[in-house]
């Protein structure tokens, strides 16, 4: 990995309150490497400027480790893993289910996977109205998938009963938020500093409300 590189990621995860160790940041500019191989065919990222993958695709997705509750994570509608595989490398003790209905990118993810050693991930393919999970997740992650009312729809049956649903946006989704019907309702709203990133960043944390 070129130094300059090493330096910005390390840098902006200890801006972010991480300190990423030399192993977990070989295993990310891996992945980075391996999504640069796979969007040359499946077309994986729109992103493909190495300086703004350090931003938009590992730093950005890092910015909401904090906020994860329990040890069972799910990210829903994972794409090319984002966020899901930045924060799996970064914290093996918890157990990352990646889900997504595109099957060129959950075999993407299982190449991830294998090559990288992540043991705590396993990657589904399916679309989430359909996946019916042993257990519920502690922690439901989605990066821009849908509108706040759309997303519950989906992944609502996915938490446990004092699960979180962690919704990564851009702009402050006000008006979203005031669109959720119950039982959902939102805990608290975050913007994001991500180091580099000029554009806005926030995440929403929703909740089923007691009865």
């Amino acid at each position: 990995m070129k130094t300059d590189a090493l330096i910005r990621l390390t840098n902006g995860a200890a801006r972010l309150g991480l300190s990423l160790s030399e192993d977990h940041a070989g295993q990310m500019f891996e992945y980075l490497n391996l999504l640069g191989e796979w969007s040359r065919t499946f077309n994986l990222t729109s992103v493909t400027d190495p300086d703004e993958q350090i931003t938009h695709h590992l730093l950005d997705s890092l910015s909401i480790r904090c906020y994860l509750a329990g040890d069972q994570i799910v990210d829903a509608g994972t794409g090319a893993g984002l966020p899901g595989v930045p924060l799996a490398i970064v914290d093996p003790a918890r157990q990352f289910t990646l889900v997504d209905a595109r099957a060129k990118k959950t075999r993407f993810l299982r190449q991830v996977t294998r090559t990288l050693g992540l043991e705590n991930v396993e990657i589904v393919t399916g679309r989430l109205e359909d996946y019916r999970p042993h257990t519920r997740f502690d922690t439901v992650v989605a990066r821009a998938l849908a509108p706040l009312p759309r997303l519950v729809e989906l992944t609502g049956d996915l938490l446990a009963p004092d699960g979180i649903l962690l919704a990564m946006k851009g702009r402050d989704p006000v008006k979203e938020t005031h669109e959720l019907g119950e039982p959902w309702g939102v805990r608290d709203t975050h913007r994001l500093e991500v180091p580099g990133l000029r554009a806005e960043r926030h995440v929403v944390v929703i909740v089923k409300k007691l009865t």
